[in-house]
């Protein structure tokens, strides 16, 4: 009992890797992963992406807001500064874990500069304690952001090691921006490591103080592994993307990097897009004219696909465009270079390897481009399907046939490759996320559209009826209403009978009640 006492008592770090030395065991192949994601994600059926919760709810949240649990954080902080204890930063540690530091960061550090009293020495070396030695994410995000108080060039490396998971970069970028003397440097130093949010929150703050700097964000700085359309439009100005394409050639890394920014400022989303890109009319000229002389892909024709749609769009947008650089008489010449482009045979084959291809950016280009140039490739995915049956993208592009005969193969395909027994547990309230729900999400792919193929694909909808996952129930109750009774069989008749007694969440209780009452069950 004594021993059991002893070890409750003992402080939430001790025992335990601190983060700061996994992810420098990790070396530059960081991955997503850290030491508490058990404990932090307990309970959650969704785990963000590294860095996911942070990014959205910077871009896409609310202002942060004092708290009286914050207020509380501080005074334990200040209490810690005045007068060091285990006891006292075993209390702050304690709280650390348990908030939302990202929701209030802010509002804490205005909170900390006002606090009477407070010891900034103390401060200093209570925060890099935190993120050099904290087991706990919110209690390094915490040192991190503390950190970001004071001039911080003698932490660099802990900065930066911290820096490289994504989880922690939007703070180390913080800190590093607020905190040392050559930060601009320091954050492109950091840039190259990163590839998610925190290469958004890097290129959003780096400004472009050099030659160096400038040509990597044209070549380099909007691909992400989240979305480009968050920072096309900031590396087309901060790049001076007018300036680079107005040569009479380039080289194929500023085409490609030119190409991704500009693929992403016609896409639009959740930042500025093309119409917001006040040098659009020039850029996109120059990038045509390359199109024609450049080493191309099916990428590239992509792109010219997307302008030429841009261009043909309605004439009420085109009114607007008129007064921001943009003319008839440019858009009708573009629009006439992009068809003598997009009329070369020499597409055809092109597209069609990369189809074919083991690379998956080659095939989603390809299908993008064949279906602009009416090539059908129904076949060709099928026969890539057969060879990666466990690949989820074939599965999207095959379903979408018309073809009764090809539906028929494709389902047959799926009944013999899909675990159906694995999946068949009985209803439940998962949402289906997850590496284990795999051949969950491809079942809902094909029960999704079996309502306008009547009488294919029976085994499938009994096993998405009997689906812990919702959204399987869903498809296949949106199957069977698009399907006549007497197409049904016994088996699912008694299936939806069954569901109706057995069926966990109360709006598939009431949609199970409008198919049975509609088929006279």
């Amino acid at each position: 009992m004594v021993i059991f006492f002893e070890r409750a008592k003992r402080p939430l770090w001790e025992g335990r890797t601190s983060i700061y030395a996994y992810i420098k065991e990790q070396g530059e192949s960081v991955d997503g992963s850290l030491p508490d994601d058990e404990e932090f994600w307990s309970g959650d059926k969704i785990r963000w992406v590294a860095g996911g919760l942070d990014g959205a709810f910077g871009h896409h949240g609310g202002s942060a807001k004092m708290t009286d649990e914050a207020r509380e954080l501080v005074q334990l902080l200040a209490k810690q500064s005045r007068k060091p204890k285990r006891s006292t930063r075993k209390a702050l540690y304690a709280k650390l874990v348990k908030i939302d530091v990202g929701g209030m960061i802010d509002a804490v550090l205005d909170e900390v500069r006002k606090q009477p009293g407070i010891q900034p020495d103390a401060v200093f070396m209570e925060a890099k304690w935190l993120a050099e030695h904290a087991a706990h994410r919110n209690a390094v995000k915490f040192g991190i952001a503390m950190l970001g108080l004071f001039q911080n060039g003698q932490v660099k490396e802990l900065l930066l090691t911290l820096g490289r998971h994504e989880e922690f970069t939007l703070y180390a970028v913080v800190a590093i921006h607020n905190g040392m003397e050559d930060s601009n440097q320091v954050l492109f130093e950091l840039a190259g490591q990163v590839h998610g949010w925190g290469k958004i929150h890097i290129v959003e703050r780096l400004e472009p103080a050099s030659q160096e700097i400038k040509d990597w964000l044209l070549r380099e700085g909007c691909y992400n592994n989240v979305m480009n359309e968050y920072l096309a439009c900031i590396c087309a100005r901060n790049g001076d993307l007018r300036e680079a394409l107005s040569a009479d050639r380039v080289d194929g890394a500023l085409f490609n990097g030119a190409t991704d920014i500009i693929e992403a400022l016609l896409n639009g989303g959740p930042a500025e897009n093309i119409d917001d890109y006040e040098y659009a009319p020039q850029v996109l000229w120059d990038y045509v004219r390359l199109v024609q002389e450049a080493e191309t892909t099916a990428k590239h024709l992509s792109v010219l696909f997307s302008i030429h749609d841009f261009l043909a769009e309605d004439e009420e947008k085109w009114t607007a465009r008129m007064s921001s650089g943009w003319s008839e008489q440019l858009r009708s010449d573009m629009r006439e270079a992009c068809q003598l482009i997009m009329a070369d045979t020499k597409w055809n084959s092109m597209v069609m390897d990369a189809v074919s291809s083991s690379d998956m950016s080659d095939v989603y280009y390809g299908i993008a481009c064949a279906e602009k140039l009416g090539l059908d490739i129904w076949d060709t995915l099928y026969d890539q399907l057969a060879a990666n049956p466990l690949e989820d993208f074939y599965y999207y592009q095959l379903i979408r046939s018309d073809d009764r005969d090809r539906i028929h193969r494709f389902v047959q395909f799926a009944s013999e490759h899909i675990p159906l027994q694995q999946i068949a547990t009985g209803p439940g309230t998962e949402m289906g996320f997850g590496e284990e729900y795999a051949a969950h999400r491809k079942l809902g792919v094909i029960l999704q559209c079996l309502d306008r193929f009547e009488g294919i694909g029976a085994e499938l909808i009994l096993t998405g009826l009997n689906s812990p996952v919702t959204s399987n129930r869903n498809m296949a109750i949106k199957a069977l209403e698009g399907w006549d009774v007497s197409s049904w069989g016994e088996q699912l008749v008694h299936a939806v009978n069954h569901l109706s007694v057995a069926e966990p969440e109360a709006s598939v209780q009431e949609r199970l009640a409008g198919l049975r009452e509609a088929k006279g069950l």
